[in-house]
């Protein structure tokens, strides 16, 4: 059997990883809609970067989720809306906004984490530690190399 070409070799790479994204994005929506269905994946997803990294400037969530900055302001909205996240002057550049937590933004953590737990641990069923680890320093070498 002759060997894949490496062109198509990373050409079923990439396609991998967008569908292990999609499956991925998939399943969390159907875990909100079933649990918390007040928020979006969007909105979700900006949650992640503020329960990670605690306050933060839009434009940093904007790249974190790889959103335009105008595309995030209505996710920032609703989730102020909801009492979730509120937004700040930059005191150094009046034209940023700082992100962060409310206290109720903080504990909405802990409604998701049994189904965080959950998704993690389908994830990591039947793929060794070590795998994982090693598909890991992969993927960001690959990132480092294509942002040179």
């Amino acid at each position: 059997m002759k060997s894949e070409e490496p062109k198509e070799t990373m050409s079923h790479f990439v396609d991998a990883i967008i569908t292990a994204r999609q499956a991925i994005k998939y399943y969390i929506m159907q875990k909100i809609k079933e649990t918390h269905g007040e928020i979006t994946y969007e909105m979700f997803q900006v949650l992640m970067v503020l329960w990670k990294k605690g306050e933060i400037n839009q434009q940093e969530i904007a790249n974190t989720v790889q959103k335009g900055k105008a595309s995030l302001t209505p996710l920032i909205d609703n989730l102020t809306r909801v009492n979730l996240v509120t937004r700040t002057e930059d005191s150094a550049d009046r034209r940023n906004k700082i992100i962060s937590l409310t206290k109720e933004g903080q504990l909405y953590q802990k409604k998701f984490e049994p189904m965080l737990n959950e998704f993690y641990t389908t994830l990591n069923s039947g793929i060794p530690a070590e795998k994982i680890k090693e598909i890991t320093g992969l993927l960001l070498k690959m990132s480092d190399q294509v942002s040179k």
